[in-house]
């Protein structure tokens, strides 16, 4: 028997029932009585209060919260002031932003999401180096462009490169961009972090002569400088170009397979990785073209 039947029936054998509980008279209606009795009472129907649409907006701040992800707007309506991710977190003091780097492994898009969350078109790059070279700034650029009024704007960038002792790699890396320009020229900041073992620096600057001079490769024949490298178990990378004493030059990067003859003379050297060398080889007639799949170090 449903609850609603049951209900029904009870309305007709005791329409004048109060709140008191009376005897039934009759030895059917006191079995009736027992038997609806020992029926299971429904659940409570919750009643749906006011907060119910707050508690959908604690659901959703939690989930974001989840995805390390946040966007801050200090100033009510209007430009949003700060926005972070699992790998930056940037905000923004008048027309200065803070930019606080977390994770220097991070996906490079990450860093290009937080600062296009706040309108700005900043390409923020940080790329493997060689020792010694870590958290300083390897290139800065950007499209050039002029403000409203025709004049030139500027783009000022300090990093915060000092670590408190005992930290390391784990340090945060915090870099400060402001100016007129900020908000709205395109630029491009490449900072450089410590390489993993065997990683490609970022950071290598072609030249004539040996890079440290320890390497001792230069004015070698190649078949003599892969020989020295084998016995310091290091590979070797190519490039083709010349330099003059002056320190001019071009050079560019063959197809990776290419190999130059061992009798070619290195003309210079540089450490590529921290188990690899670069060796530059002076052109000559007969060597493959730039390879344009394998663009030259900065």
């Amino acid at each position: 028997m449903t609850t609603p039947e049951i209900d029904e029936l009870v309305a007709r054998l005791a329409p004048g029932y109060d709140d008191r509980a009376a005897e039934p008279a009759s030895p059917g209606a006191r079995a009736l009585l027992a038997a609806i009795t020992a029926e299971p009472r429904a659940a409570a129907r919750p009643r749906r209060r006011r907060y119910g649409r707050y508690a959908a907006g604690l659901v959703a701040a939690t989930a974001v919260a989840a995805g390390a992800v946040v966007a801050l707007d200090a100033g009510g309506p209007g430009p949003v002031r700060g926005y972070a991710n699992a790998a930056v977190d940037i905000r923004r003091t008048d027309d200065t932003y803070r930019v606080h780097v977390k994770d220097v492994y991070a996906d490079q898009r990450q860093f290009r999401e937080a600062f296009a969350r706040l309108g700005l078109d900043v390409t923020l790059s940080i790329v493997p180096v060689s020792p010694g070279r870590e958290r300083k700034i390897i290139r800065l650029g950007g499209a050039s462009r002029t403000g409203a009024d025709g004049t030139p704007g500027s783009i000022q960038i300090a990093t915060v490169l000092d670590c408190p002792p005992g930290r390391g790699t784990a340090c945060p890396l915090t870099v400060e961009l402001s100016g007129e320009a900020v908000r709205w020229q395109a630029t491009e900041i490449v900072i450089g972090r410590t390489a993993r073992p065997g990683e490609v620096y970022r950071d290598q600057h072609p030249a004539a002569g040996d890079n440290p001079p320890s390497l001792r490769l230069t004015g070698r024949t190649v078949a003599q400088a892969l020989a020295r490298l084998r016995a310091r178990h290091m590979t070797a990378a190519y490039l083709i170009g010349e330099f003059k004493k002056d320190g001019s030059g071009n050079y560019y990067s063959p197809p990776a397979d290419w190999r130059p003859e061992g009798g070619r003379h290195v003309a210079g050297a540089w450490m590529r990785s921290s188990d690899s060398v670069t060796l530059l080889v002076a052109p000559r007639q007969g060597d493959p073209g730039p390879d344009p799949s394998r663009p030259a170090p900065f």
